[in-house]
């Protein structure tokens, strides 16, 4: 993940930081001080911005969100397509899993 942190009056300056973990408002980035301490950073998941002290954003915080939904989708249908082999009569099994393809495929043609 790349980081742009700017100070008044000064060039923009970039680094990067590995996503640690994500909730459902907040993105928490692990960082590295200029002596090699590891910290984290707070960002928020809608914009980006740093939650906190100083002004910085996430550079590029968009492909992230798309990959994780698209790795919820994959997981919903996989947990759908589970449910309706273990029952193959479940009509409503079958529709929710056709539903779940359709989105995701969607998704996928759209984006």
């Amino acid at each position: 993940m790349t980081i742009e942190a700017s100070q008044p009056y000064r060039e923009p300056e970039r680094r990067t930081g590995t996503v640690v973990r994500l909730t459902g408002a907040e993105i928490f980035v692990r960082c590295m001080s200029s002596d090699g301490v590891p910290y984290q950073e707070r960002y928020g998941r809608r914009d980006g911005v740093r939650l906190g002290g100083g002004r910085a954003e996430l550079v590029e915080p968009e492909p992230e969100n798309a990959v994780l939904r698209e790795e919820r989708s994959v997981r919903r249908i996989d947990a759908l397509f589970r449910r309706w082999k273990r029952d193959r009569d479940d009509l409503d099994a079958l529709r929710s899993l056709r539903d779940a393809i359709s989105d995701y495929l969607r998704d996928r043609v759209d984006g």
